[in-house]
């Protein structure tokens, strides 16, 4: 069993227990009653912003591959601290187990700044849908690898009539060929293999050679510095989603405006 698979059936058991406590049709409820204005997720990522890039900046505490990142990470300090820095979106990771989120986080996120915020989780459920669009997530993580196709399909719509976006997550030309089918439109590309969690940097303009037009490409994972945003942005890519660089920097503010704009340049 892969770190992957342990991850998905341990969701799988988290995601009963949440539904045991407050039942989908309560949770559905609340979120009818919520008043509601999206922050456009997918619509900030759809042209380059400063420096030619946009930036998830994620709220990381944690992973399987590194363990401990920043174990007593302030949520929404270092949202603020992100927005400071001209982010265009903050990732929250809400995964316990494994990464020590919570959907806590995303509210207290959310509450801290103006940006778009995406839930970062591994999604498997309906349920998990209701959960991020009451806690205040802008947009989802759908990841191709743990869904079948009538899963990936399901959710996505769901997601769209939440009014929420959706990052649809790849890793190889079938991941790309699911999401495509699906009709999705903002599509992440994950230089990191889930099953053995090792990086290449180059996932990334492969699979963005393959998109169609009207599909957005976002690269994630192993980009720690500008120049790995420009090798990036030579295949064509501008949406990158960076977390542990960022989570460790001694100054988030400046690292992030180095990120953008290739120095630290300062705030106008």
């Amino acid at each position: 069993m892969t770190i992957l698979d342990r991850i998905v059936a341990d969701k799988r058991a988290e995601v009963a227990r949440a539904e045991a406590m407050t039942p989908a049709a309560e949770l559905r409820a609340r979120v009818a009653d919520m008043p509601w204005t999206a922050r456009g997720f997918e619509k900030r990522l759809s042209r380059p912003g400063p420096g030619g890039v946009n930036i998830i900046a994620e709220v990381k505490r944690a992973s399987p591959s590194k363990g401990d990142i920043c174990p007593g990470l302030d949520a929404a300090a270092c949202a603020r601290q992100y927005e400071a820095g001209g982010a265009a979106a903050v990732s929250v990771l809400t995964d316990g187990p494994y990464f020590k989120g919570s959907l806590a986080d995303l509210q207290q996120v959310r509450e801290a700044v103006s940006l778009p915020v995406l839930r970062k989780e591994f999604i498997i459920s309906p349920y998990q849908l209701y959960e991020a669009r009451a806690a205040g997530a802008d947009a989802v993580l759908l990841i191709v690898r743990i869904l079948s196709a009538p899963q990936l399909a399901e959710l996505l719509d769901l997601s769209r009539h939440l009014g929420m976006d959706a990052l649809v997550e790849i890793h190889s030309p079938e991941d790309y060929a699911a999401a495509h089918v699906v009709g999705s439109r903002l599509i992440g590309i994950n230089n990191r293999n889930l099953a053995t969690f090792d990086t290449n940097l180059a996932t990334a303009t492969g699979l963005a050679a393959l998109m169609a037009p009207g599909e957005t490409a976002v690269a994630a994972s192993g980009i720690n510095n500008r120049g790995d945003i420009e090798r990036t942005l030579q295949g064509g890519v501008f949406n990158f989603l960076i977390g542990e660089s960022l989570v460790r920097a001694t100054d988030r503010v400046a690292f992030l405006r180095t990120l953008i704009h290739g120095h630290p340049q300062k705030a106008t």
